[in-house]
């Protein structure tokens, strides 16, 4: 079997702020926005600090694990008026604290829900065969939740 590639993949955004933790039926409860032309999605998922202490007895310091950190992947689009992107750019404000959940969904079917706070927006320039662009930066604040492909 071949893998699935992003083409024909959509990005959501909720309609109304979600400042709690959600799980799968809050996700799916949860009422969303297609936020069309989207061109890049950075990575997303749980990373987390390793922290240690030596201490003068052992020879090997100790590890264990320290804060995880759910990500703050920047997402990518065409700048073209949308719903979806009114809501983005809405999210996005500087003034804007609240966190909104998303829904990446690939063709499959299978789904990754999170949730977070957007940041301020950058409009991409680049060289004369560019696309006028938005960029903004996700703060997830809480993990994944992954929903196989039916």
């Amino acid at each position: 079997m071949a893998g699935i590639t992003n083409f024909g993949g959509t990005f959501k955004i909720s309609s109304s702020v979600q400042n709690d933790d959600m799980n799968l039926s809050a996700f799916t409860a949860a009422g969303f926005v297609l936020v069309p032309n989207i061109g890049n999605h950075g990575d997303s998922g749980i990373s987390q600090n390793v922290v240690n202490y030596s201490t003068w007895d052992q020879n090997v310091i100790s590890k264990g694990k320290g804060e995880a950190d759910a990500g703050s992947p920047t997402v990518e689009f065409l700048d073209i008026v949308s719903a979806g992107m009114t809501l983005l750019l809405a999210a996005s404000d500087v003034d804007a604290t609240d966190s909104y959940a998303f829904k990446v969904e690939w063709p499959d079917g299978s789904i990754e829900y999170n949730r977070g706070v957007v940041t301020g927006h950058t409009r991409m320039k680049g060289g004369n065969e560019d696309f006028k662009r938005l960029q903004f930066q996700l703060g997830f604040n809480q993990g994944p939740v992954v929903v196989d492909a039916p």
